[in-house]
């Protein structure tokens, strides 16, 4: 069997630096109440919400029975709550509740702060490579 080099394994480099940066957001959002994974789905809500669960699920490229559950845990923390997509229809979306909006806005500070000191790290152009590449592998591009 042939054995892969760690450096070269992306699927390990990946998860490295996604364990690192969630938690260093996790480690910001503590005091709050929040899980680095929330606020991305909080935010969606507050800018183009109210959204199905299909939608966020769609812009967030997330697995729904993950997402149902995170949502569940936002909507029991008076965060977000469930109501008709449409009037008379059956199909629900999810909006933010004013406390949900309070915390997105106390939250947006931090998460600029603490993503601009992991940028920091990286000169303009490591920036830009970087969004590039996570558009691409994301699906993004």
């Amino acid at each position: 069997m042939t054995e892969v080099d760690p450096l070269l394994c992306v699927n390990l480099q990946i998860l490295r630096a996604s364990h690192t940066v969630l938690k260093v957001y996790d480690d910001a959002y503590r005091p709050f109440g929040v899980r680095a994974t929330q606020l991305p789905v909080l935010n969606l809500i507050a800018t183009k919400g109210p959204l199905t669960i299909k939608a966020i699920a769609d812009e967030t490229a997330s697995e729904r029975s993950v997402l149902s559950r995170k949502l569940q845990i936002m909507e029991a923390s008076g965060w977000i709550r469930e109501e008709a997509a449409a009037p008379g229809s059956r199909e629900k979306a999810f909006v933010l509740t004013d406390k949900g909006r309070e915390l997105v806005n106390e939250l947006l500070p931090v998460r600029n702060d603490v993503q601009e000191k992991l940028l920091a790290r990286l000169s303009a152009d490591e920036r830009g490579l970087l969004l590039s590449l996570c558009g691409k592998l994301g699906g993004g591009e």
